[in-house]
């Protein structure tokens, strides 16, 4: 199939040849310009320890916090390929015609072709299953979807890809709140990761209750985050925040977050 572009969104080309979205809505690249399928690889795969939990025989379900072109799922299901073991991957997306046009692109790919339109209680999903593996994509406002897709589904996951677009452009999946929301619905050993290091988001994952541990660099940012539901979070990361005057960020001072 001709290769198209979606609706508000151009091409990227990022540094290991894979490209990428910028969308004209959030005015930002939905992946790193150092490499949108290496990012991936370093933060959500690596990050999450996604092979480890499969190899401890764990039931393997990813949530991720941004669907934008696909790469986390294509990333994750070219490494999973060999995988004897059932996973389920729950994603979340705002733009219904981004959606749409993904679905049109892939109708020869093996599994994605399988890819159909539902209802979930009153939640818009796109949705392909077949033995191995289950994807399920929420369509609209995350924050009004996941937690009524929850309450039918009663699905809980043990990894999170934190892709959202940046703090600075699409707040309200970086709060408090928001991370409350993720833990509340998480098994015990979950593994979330992120590209962000902000102290703000930091913050907003520590008073939530998570413990946060410092990531992988990755082109530009020096550092990156990965937080757990167990043990204690690195000293040199709370030595930092407690110097860092930047607030946690949180439903209540979203705009002043962004006046900052």
């Amino acid at each position: 199939m001709k290769k198209t572009t979606p609706p508000k969104h151009r091409w990227l080309e990022t540094e290991d040849g894979s490209q990428t979205l910028f969308s004209e809505v959030f005015q930002e690249g939905c992946h790193s310009t150092s490499g949108a399928k290496k990012e991936t690889l370093l933060h959500y795969i690596e990050g999450c320890q996604i092979q480890e939990i499969l190899r401890s025989h764990e039931q393997l379900v990813i949530l991720e916090v941004g669907f934008g072109l696909g790469i986390g799922f294509l990333t994750t299901l070219e490494e999973l390929e060999t995988s004897t073991h059932p996973w389920t991957f729950l994603s979340l997306e705002l733009d219904e015609e981004l959606l749409e046009w993904f679905r049109l692109q892939h109708l020869e790919h093996p599994f994605l072709k399988l890819l159909k339109w539902d209802m979930v209680g009153e939640v818009k999903v796109l949705t392909a299953k077949n033995s191995m593996t289950e994807l399920t994509i929420l369509c609209g406002d995350a924050r009004k979807t996941l937690p009524k897709y929850v309450e039918i589904s009663g699905i809980k996951w043990n990894a999170i890809y934190q892709d959202a677009f940046s703090p600075r452009k699409n707040p309200s999946l970086w709060t408090k709140e928001w991370f409350e929301l993720l833990k509340a619905n998480s098994l015990p050993r979950t593994y979330l990761s992120t590209y962000s290091a902000s102290s703000s988001i930091r913050k907003s994952l520590l008073e939530a209750g998570w413990s946060l541990h410092k990531g992988e660099k990755f082109g530009p940012k020096r550092t990156s985050t990965r937080a757990t539901l167990s043990g204690i979070s690195d000293t040199e990361i709370l030595e930092q925040l407690n110097r860092s005057p930047a607030p946690a960020l949180r439903d209540d001072n979203i705009e002043t977050f962004l006046t900052r």
